[in-house]
């Protein structure tokens, strides 16, 4: 979402008459763009802002501004921690980054913009197009309220951008050679709920997704993050219905344990997540699956671990990002009792880690010796002469090929795998 979020902000400020350059010691504005959802991501940006502000000692004509989370959590505290700070802008108002650094220029000092300060945009920004890949967010916020969760706060509720507006997005990217898009939102699979109806028995969402999957010249659409209780059967239908649907799936089910899972305020049970993915593999055997765990929740206790170890051996994750807890001030989990010690988090932690790296190189060499359509992105940082893409399945591919071919979708012949990656010999150009 960040990532997006600069994008635009980038589009925005070329659009407003300003020239981005690679070099920050020669800007005369930097922005730095922020997450709040973890507090050590926190703690670091302010130290950053802090070693920028210094400039402003010596280039009076420099700018410094924070957009993103951090902006709208801390609010004009921004302001007392940095005083050399100029602008604060929240992830609700970024849209308006152009008109902010036209009033600095007028002489305003420390402007802040809130989520709610100005109108939405429901239209897209036509940004530039600098990869086969995009990711176009539909919704905003989120509703849902996890313990753990600051999002709520940071990000707002829930707004849905209109889907005629989503849709024109992805045609106006499919037709300047996007390959793939991922439609983005704290929780997709809750688009349009309660303000679109259903058609057909098919919810706001997928409708979008039938949408999106019309569109000519588009070849890959994938969505990030959904939630557990949004898979319902028209949703998982898709994978079999949408071929361009990509067979992978990131369900976030963060505990294996049922009262962990109602402390952390996620409406479903361990059961009914079970029977979702047991319906997205059955629909789709080659499904691969990705997921978010959390080790060390408040209350956690060895029974409730090892729910979740059963859990885990059970789905056979393609990928997991496991997180150990640590207290988010500002979130009802953070003064709930019973925290567990950071010693048995580490341990826990520790245990799945090793459990993924047997998964994960299990489910990755299911695909040696085959062929996979892999939609080429960069270079290696390390060799400019190996490139690196991704198959429909969210495998990264690693061969030898020439930097033409960057933005295209080629035929890889997979000859290795580890855990995190696949290496593969390059057979054909899509085109």
């Amino acid at each position: 979402m960040n990532g997006h979020d600069t994008e635009l902000m980038e589009s925005v400020l070329v659009d407003s008459g300003f020239q981005q350059i690679d070099s920050e010691t020669a800007a005369d504005i930097v922005i730095l763009n922020t997450c709040s959802v973890r507090e050590q991501a926190e703690r670091k940006a302010i130290g950053r802002l802090h070693s920028l502000a210094r400039r402003k000692k010596i280039e009076k004509n420099f700018s410094l501004g924070v957009t993103g989370c951090m902006a709208q959590n801390l609010g004009r505290e921004l302001f007392r921690l940095i005083p050399d700070l100029d602008f604060a802008i929240s992830p609700g108002c970024i849209h308006a980054i152009g008109k902010v650094l036209r009033r600095l220029e007028n002489g305003e000092k420390q402007i802040f913009l809130s989520n709610g300060d100005t109108e939405t945009s429901d239209d897209f920004c036509r940004r530039k197009i600098t990869r086969a890949s995009a990711f176009v967010t539909i919704a905003n916020g989120c509703n849902m309220n996890c313990s753990y969760c600051i999002v709520p706060k940071t990000r707002g509720r829930e707004t849905c951008r209109p889907m005629e507006s989503i849709v024109r997005e992805v045609q106006f990217l499919a037709e300047r050679g996007v390959k793939e898009v991922t439609l983005g939102g704290q929780i997709v699979n809750f688009y349009g709920i309660r303000k679109i109806p259903f058609e057909n028995g098919k919810s706001p969402f997928v409708q979008l997704l039938e949408r999106v999957h019309a569109i000519n010249g588009l070849e890959r659409i994938r969505f990030l993050s959904p939630h557990p209780s949004g898979f319902r059967d028209d949703l998982i239908g898709c994978y079999a219905n949408l071929p361009k649907l990509c067979p992978h799936v990131h369900f976030p089910i963060q505990s294996g344990s049922d009262r962990i899972l109602r402390s952390m305020r996620r409406p479903y049970t361990r059961q009914t997540a079970l029977e979702v993915l047991h319906k997205l593999r059955q629909n789709l055997p080659e499904m691969a699956i990705s997921t978010d765990l959390i080790v060390g929740f408040p209350g956690e206790m060895e029974e409730d671990f090892r729910q979740t170890e059963q859990l885990f051996d059970k789905i056979d994750f393609d990928m997991a990002f496991i997180f150990k807890y640590s207290p988010r001030a500002g979130t009802p989990a953070a003064a709930m009792g019973n925290q567990v010690s950071q010693d048995v988090c580490e341990e826990r932690h520790q245990i799945l880690l090793k459990k993924l790296a047997i998964t994960s190189i299990r489910r990755n060499r299911l695909f040696l010796n085959s062929h996979q359509p892999v939609l080429v992105e960069e270079p290696s940082t390390r060799d400019h002469h190996i490139l690196w893409g991704y198959t429909p399945h969210h495998k990264k591919v690693f061969f030898l090929g020439p930097k033409e071919l960057i933005g295209k979708i080629v035929d890889v012949k997979i000859s290795h795998a580890s855990t995190c990656a696949l290496n593969g010999i390059l057979e054909d150009d899509k085109g």
